[in-house]
């Protein structure tokens, strides 16, 4: 079973999570010069620490720690959005606009009743 944040985010294929599995710097340089430029933010090389939301011990991004999304489905004990009564949320709803696909996952979970 694949790893799904929350929020829907594919965490198999997220490049923070690989650079952190693999501890490639490379790669952790190139995700933060890219999310620095998508998100216009300053995200250093050695900021692209993460092992997916989900996992509570592990390593994360910064912003995972004051994510509203990941926040509310923590205090509820749910898996994913997928799970939660009042999906799709307005703080969902805000971040489908910058990621579709993870919209896409959350409804294809919830059709399958996870």
């Amino acid at each position: 079973m694949p790893l799904i944040a929350y929020c829907g985010l594919d965490c198999e294929v997220c490049p923070a999570r690989i650079a952190t599995l693999a501890d490639d710097r490379a790669l952790r340089a190139a995700t933060a010069e890219k999310w620095s430029k998508d998100y216009d933010a300053e995200i250093r090389p050695e900021d692209v620490n993460c092992t997916g939301c989900t996992d509570v011990a592990g390593a994360k991004i910064g912003h995972c720690f004051e994510c509203g999304i990941r926040l509310c489905a923590m205090d509820r004990e749910i898996d994913t959005c997928a799970g939660c009564g009042d999906y799709p949320c307005g703080q969902l709803e805000q971040f489908f606009t910058w990621v579709p696909p993870a919209r896409e996952t959350l409804d294809a979970l919830r059709s399958q009743g996870s």
